[in-house]
């Protein structure tokens, strides 16, 4: 057997949209082992228990051995491969929901995907053991496995420096209040301050320090990944989709899609492609 696998349907959770286990599993060593998901719809933990590979996301490479975790966003291009000669043996866990992207940016997770000798196999397995667990209503699964899977990021976040603190919560509601207006006009930095009670020069310098971006360029990032999974998931037009994330021109928005991803918003459509595994 080459792999072990659960699967589950969002119906078996009870806010999917939230939280939910889409697989999770165990991959034994063999020969060729590799995984390639563009545009990832999932965000996937896992640890290695034997064996090494190489692990992609986006244009950051790293290495991995026995020991190690590591956590790949969804959202991003997600690729990893065994090594020839010692294959890997892992055990992991595919998730979606927007309570994982909140958990992740909350613990300051998004930006970190590697976390050597970071022996986290007790919780993997007690994780894998309550998805085995078949008599369950929806709403004892979402609750046992977030409060579960929520552990497992805490215990990442502990390995982090010291600097990589929760975010504050004047900021985390600003970045809500940007995340919740992705779809309408264009909003003020001023508007943004002051749900954080903050001036926009605080606001501005405080945001970059924590999310690594200006909030006006945190919130152009986030309506071109939307017009990403637009282009992706929906028939909408081109004109379509940037009228909904609030382009009044339509050469703009191409312009600056083409800025952040390299693609123009028709080249990105047709761009898209199956999953080549499931784990």
């Amino acid at each position: 057997m080459k792999e072990y696998i659960l699967s589950f349907l969002p119906e078996q959770f009870a806010a999917p949209e939230q939280f939910r286990v889409e697989l999770a599993g165990i991959t034994f060593p063999f020969a060729d082992y590799q995984v390639d998901r563009w545009q990832s719809l999932v965000t996937t933990i896992e640890f290695v228990i034997a064996g090494k590979g190489e692990v992609r996301i986006d244009d950051h490479r790293f290495q991995v051995q026995a020991g190690d975790c590591y956590l790949l966003p969804a959202g991003h291009d997600h690729w990893y491969r065994s090594d020839d000669r010692q294959p890997l043996h892992k055990i992991w866990i595919n998730v979606a929901g927007t309570v994982v992207e909140q958990l992740l940016q909350a613990y300051h997770l998004h930006q970190h995907y590697h976390f050597p000798q970071t022996d986290r196999f007790t919780l993997f397995n007690q994780l894998l053991a309550l998805c085995e667990q078949a008599p369950m209503t929806p709403t004892q699964r979402s609750r046992h496995c977030s409060l579960l899977f929520h552990e497992l990021l805490i215990s990442l976040a502990e390995t982090l420096p010291q600097s990589h603190q929760l975010v504050p919560a004047d900021l985390w509601r600003a970045k809500v209040y940007l995340d919740n207006h992705l779809q309408a006009g264009n909003v003020s930095v001023a508007a943004v301050a002051r749900t954080a009670n903050l001036s926009t020069s605080q606001l501005t310098r405080q945001f970059k320090r924590w999310f690594h971006q200006t909030p006006y360029e945190y919130y152009l990032t986030k309506k071109i990944q939307l017009a990403q999974l637009l282009l992706k998931e929906t028939l909408l037009s081109v004109q379509e989709i940037a009228d909904r994330l609030g382009f009044s021109d339509e050469h703009y928005f191409s312009n600056l899609f083409r800025q952040k991803t390299g693609y123009s918003p028709t080249g990105w459509r047709r761009r898209g492609q199956p999953e080549k595994t499931k784990s």
